[in-house]
């Protein structure tokens, strides 16, 4: 969920602007572990030399082969299409969680300042929090096929393509977060194949290409104090075979 502009600066916030001040990068690790989804812009633009530089590190994703069957579709100028994104995204969000009780979702989203939580759980469950590709920068239609390379085998999207969509886009979203801007994961757009149609034809989509998501830039409104907390190793990582919790250094016997 995004934060409220009266929360006070991330870490990542600070590091980023330590980092422009001195020239210093973040480390990978800080990337990683800094990264936040952020679904609110200020609609400003991008210098054109920063969007380059977060496009051209999705061209360097691994790929079965090193086909890349992905293609970007980067919408910055056509505001009709981010707001016909924006609706899809809205409508999508109003059916999955407008019937959610406050109680469900208040848990996960223990990171939100207690004035500000059901603000922006209200928000949720009219959709209105998922409108942010029509302030984004950049809306990035993200696409997959499985029939564009010349393989002989048959590379399934939901084995191969959307992996490599994924690792394009984690690539950005680094890269993104390095320079200071905000990037969100919108994934409802694409959800109903009805509505990838509609994309499909508003945007001169060739059937064999799949659209998964639109990926959005932009300039944050407000930074992210906090985020969702993470499960430990533990409890994600088995070791060796599954049901076998992982063990970290730390809890090690000798």
């Amino acid at each position: 969920m995004a934060g409220s502009a009266a929360e006070v600066k991330s870490e990542s916030d600070k590091k980023a602007e330590a980092s422009s001040e001195t020239g210093q990068k973040m480390s990978a690790i800080e990337l990683v572990r800094d990264r936040r989804s952020i679904r609110e812009f200020t609609g400003e633009r991008l210098p054109d030399e920063h969007l380059e530089l977060i496009l051209d590190a999705a061209r360097h994703a691994p790929s079965p082969e090193n086909m890349l069957m992905v293609r970007f579709v980067v919408i910055r100028d056509d505001q009709e299409t981010k707001e016909f994104l924006a609706d899809i995204a809205q409508e999508m969000a109003a059916t999955a969680f407008g019937g959610a009780p406050f109680e469900l979702t208040s848990g996960r989203n223990w990171f939100i300042a207690d004035p500000y939580r059901a603000a922006v759980y209200a928000r949720m469950r009219d959709g209105e929090l998922f409108r942010y590709p029509e302030k984004s920068d950049a809306v990035i239609i993200v696409c997959a096929s499985e029939s564009w390379h010349d393989a002989g085998y048959i590379y399934p999207n939901e084995l191969f393509g959307s992996v490599v969509a994924g690792m394009a886009m984690q690539n950005m979203w680094l890269v993104a977060t390095d320079l200071g801007y905000g990037c969100g994961y919108e994934a409802l757009v694409c959800s109903d194949p009805r509505h990838a149609q509609l994309i499909r034809d508003r945007l001169g989509i060739p059937p064999i290409w799949t659209p998964l998501t639109a990926f959005c830039i932009g300039v944050r409104i407000s930074p992210r104090a906090l985020g969702p907390s993470r499960p430990p190793l533990e409890g994600l990582m088995y070791e060796e075979r599954w049901g076998k919790p992982y063990t970290r250094l730390a809890f090690k016997k000798e």
